[in-house]
């Protein structure tokens, strides 16, 4: 009999929580965590492209949600319909400057993001959808002092979950990107290992001790790709997860943050209050 994935139950009280945007987050920048959720800095301005792919996202949602409960594929229409309500809400909200990468508008968005949602709905085969947008919170070592676990969860939400005939799970994550993955980005990027470990704490690993990660990336180039890839990762990548996790927790308690200058300052929200 397949397992069946249960929400996990409303905590009934507050509980101190780390997720995967936490983490790169800091890896990337510790200043940048440091305004973003030490201090609450409001933001400066916002990225066209993180409105973009949260839009694109509901698209996805709304077409997997429906197929999961009505094992129905909606029209493409529908899906172009959600990808631009949604943008029209987060640029109407939206109380900050919107910024924009060269050559690019919103109007230029929306034509790709049209172009994007064609293309997914064109060529996804999805398998068994097992869930959607589905939250997990999963405990933490602490290796620091030899103490159990740490009193904080590693949370998050898988944007996907998949089985096959044989009732093996695989996490799928949908990114859309500038260009193609990278053979060293596979390798090592953090959120298949995030989710790894957290589907081989839920025991609900693809093998023993690992899950098995689809990356599907629409490419946002000239002529719009659709590359799908399928990552894996070993204990020994959880065990270096569980270490980075400890030590950037430990290093946050310790309030050590500075700036890490580089490609991350160019569309950063916060630059103005970090060079002031």
């Amino acid at each position: 009999m397949a397992l069946q994935l249960v929400k996990p139950r409303e905590e009934t009280e507050v509980q101190l929580h780390f997720s995967y945007s936490q983490l790169n987050t800091y890896l990337i920048c510790p200043m940048k965590y440091y305004f973003q959720y030490v201090v609450g800095v409001d933001w400066e301005t916002k990225p066209a492209a993180l409105t973009f792919g949260k839009a694109i996202h509901k698209a996805a949602e709304t077409y997997y949600v429906n197929l999961k409960e009505n094992g129905e594929i909606i029209p493409v229409e529908q899906m172009i319909a959600v990808f631009e309500s949604v943008m029209d809400n987060e640029v109407k909200k939206t109380k900050v400057e919107i910024t924009h990468k060269e050559g690019e508008n919103l109007k230029f968005l929306r034509d790709q993001g049209r172009a994007l949602i064609k293309l997914f709905y064109a060529e996804i085969n999805p398998q068994k959808i097992v869930a959607v947008e589905f939250p997990f919170s999963v405990k933490i070592p602490d290796i620091i002092n030899g103490n159990g676990d740490l009193p904080i969860k590693l949370i998050g939400y898988f944007d996907l979950v998949e089985s096959d005939q044989q009732n093996n799970y695989m996490v799928g994550e949908l990114k859309t990107s500038a260009q193609r993955f990278s053979s060293l980005k596979l390798e090592y990027d953090l959120q298949a290992t995030v989710y790894s470990y957290a589907m081989a704490k839920l025991k609900l690993s693809t093998s023993e001790n690992s899950c098995l990660v689809r990356y599907d990336v629409l490419v946002k180039t000239k002529k719009p790709a659709f590359e799908h890839y399928y990552v894996t990762r070993t204990e020994a990548d959880h065990t270096r997860l569980v270490h980075s996790i400890n030590n950037v927790l430990k290093a946050i308690e310790n309030r050590i943050f500075y700036r890490q200058t580089g490609w991350q300052c160019g569309d950063c929200q916060f630059k103005k209050a970090c060079f002031s």
